[in-house]
């Protein structure tokens, strides 16, 4: 690994090592309390403040009917929003009461006005307008009205909001599957509803949905998406439903939703400083519980042994590889191949290609797997990895296309007319002679692109793959600490950028003249022939 990428990974902790302490014990010290000890705080205190908002979700509709005064910050998932909040990014977010109950027992620093903004009820939502959709719904309301009836779902809401860890687990080995397979769609980030445990699945949600299909003969799939890929997700038919949403008007316009699997409300979340409860603590004493090497190791032991969580990291390491892998191994292929096609000048094949070197060049990375994903694979069983290495092998062979036409355009033309005159084939004089002398002008480029591609990975959580990324989300849901997971997974992208340039630069070498052996460069000629 060279020097530079070394000294920016020691900056990166150094970072992490200033960052820690004020998004951590010493929070408490950098954020203005609201009013005097004993005051009431209400909701409505923060409207004019910065409203932290999860998109997608009907806290998008809260913000602007009870905050129209704030800015609006929004956010993908409540491990952002938390750290947003505890480095004073915003004052406060909305949230559903469940999660802010469930986050408020794993971190107390943050905790939410007690008084709701409004009372909500929780439904899975289903494709809409489709006869196996609503025949599935209306098996689920049986079910839920079941167990509603029998204490079932009383006893869950004890589990799951309650603060017996040892009661929270599912087990999913049971399922037969004799009547077919249910695919659920859900966000791993969303506690108590759905989150990852000891490296399962578990929660609220997941409980009710297993115990549905243990009862109903399925077995079940799941997939992972943020929220605000839900509905995407069941209406392409890509899933039979998602767990955990709020009912409203407009969204009965485009799902189907079942009976209520539980109810909470909007509140909204605030630093426990801020409230009149938390004014009342000793502040030096809460900042002076642990050392800075403490608090680090804590760090480490949460982010990495807690619950074996390295074994997180390691999965979305070995996908975030294969993916990239994959996709350079076609990419080149495919854009080698497009290249020769178009070499000599065919009309119809120089067409198309520069038609869709331009649109796959001039999309989105996130759009382009989003459409592969829901719209053009959206009813075929396919996994969001193979659209991935389908995505990013679209996008890399564009590039390597480009590269080539640069590449061996800036070899002289003059080099082609001595290799027919000495009697080259067309094939021999590209492959012999141009190639070899466009490589060095190809592979810095080449090089940088396979960097940018790795990084480019970090995108996949949007088609429910769970790559490094994502997995450094996942963690950040359970140990709510926003720095050292990042800069866990900003150090292993690093090694990994490292790892692949340092392979592209061995190539690259091979293909220097400059740095290449004379025995090499005189290989097959004869030397001091006497003949």
């Amino acid at each position: 690994m060279k020097i530079p990428r070394l000294i920016g990974i020691m900056m990166l902790l150094l970072l992490f090592c200033g960052c820690g302490k004020q998004s951590g014990e010493g929070a408490l010290a950098i954020q203005d309390a609201k009013g005097a000890v004993g005051e009431e705080v209400r909701w409505q205190d923060y409207n004019g403040k910065r409203i932290g908002v999860l998109t997608g979700t009907l806290m998008e509709d809260a913000a602007d009917t009870y905050f129209p005064d704030s800015e609006h910050l929004y956010f993908n998932n409540y491990p952002d929003l938390n750290a947003a909040l505890l480095a004073d990014k915003i004052d406060a977010y909305l949230g559903d009461e469940p999660n802010l109950k469930t986050i408020h027992f794993e971190q107390p620093q943050i905790d939410y006005i007690k008084d709701r903004i409004t009372n909500q009820e929780y439904s899975f939502a289903f494709r809409k307008n489709d006869e196996e959709s609503a025949a599935l719904c209306e098996e689920l309301n049986g079910f839920l009205k079941r167990i509603r009836e029998d204490g079932t779902m009383k006893e869950m809401d004890d589990i799951w909001m309650g603060v017996d860890e040892e009661k929270k687990v599912v087990d999913m080995s049971d399922l037969t599957g004799e009547n077919g397979t249910i695919r659920v769609v859900t966000t791993s980030t969303d506690m108590p509803w759905s989150y990852i445990k000891d490296g399962k699945n578990v929660g609220y949600d997941i409980d009710l949905v297993v115990r549905f299909c243990r009862e109903r003969g399925y077995a079940l799939e799941l997939g992972d998406v943020d929220f605000p890929g839900r509905i995407p997700a069941i209406q392409s038919g890509k899933y039979d439903f998602t767990t955990d949403m709020n009912v409203t008007p407009e969204r009965q316009e485009e799902v189907l939703f079942s009976d209520p699997t539980s109810t909470g409300g909007i509140v909204l979340a605030v630093l426990e400083s801020n409230l009149a409860a938390g004014l009342q603590k000793n502040e030096t004493e809460v900042m002076g519980e642990e050392t800075f090497l403490g608090g680090i190791a804590a760090s480490f032991e949460k982010t990495f042994i807690r619950e074996n969580r390295y074994r997180l990291f390691i999965k979305g390491v070995s996908t975030t590889l294969l993916i990239t892998l994959l996709s350079v191994l076609f990419g080149t292929i495919l854009g080698f191949l497009v290249f020769m096609l178009c070499r000599n000048g065919n009309p119809a094949a120089n067409f198309v290609t520069h038609f869709c070197t331009w649109l796959v060049q001039g999309m989105p990375m996130v759009v382009l797997l989003m459409i592969l994903f829901y719209v053009i694979f959206g009813s075929v069983a396919i996994s969001g990895i193979a659209v991935a290495v389908l995505g990013f092998t679209l996008t890399l062979g564009a590039a390597v296309f480009s590269l080539l036409k640069m590449g061996v355009g800036a070899v002289e033309s003059g080099q082609y007319e001595a290799a027919c005159a000495l009697g080259f084939s067309d094939a021999a004089t590209f492959f012999q002679i141009i190639l070899p002398q466009a490589l060095p002008h190809v592979l810095p480029a080449y090089k940088g692109e396979i960097v940018n591609l790795i990084k480019a990975t970090a995108i996949v959580g949007y088609i429910a793959v769970q790559d490094l990324t994502k997995m450094g989300d996942i963690v950040r849901s359970r140990t709510y600490e926003a720095f050292f997971p990042l800069i866990a997974v900003t150090v292993i992208y690093f090694v990994l950028e490292g790892l692949i340039g340092i392979l592209v630069s061995l190539i690259e070498r091979k293909f220097d003249p400059k740095r290449r052996r004379i025995a090499d460069i005189m290989k097959g000629v004869k030397i001091n022939d006497p003949d």
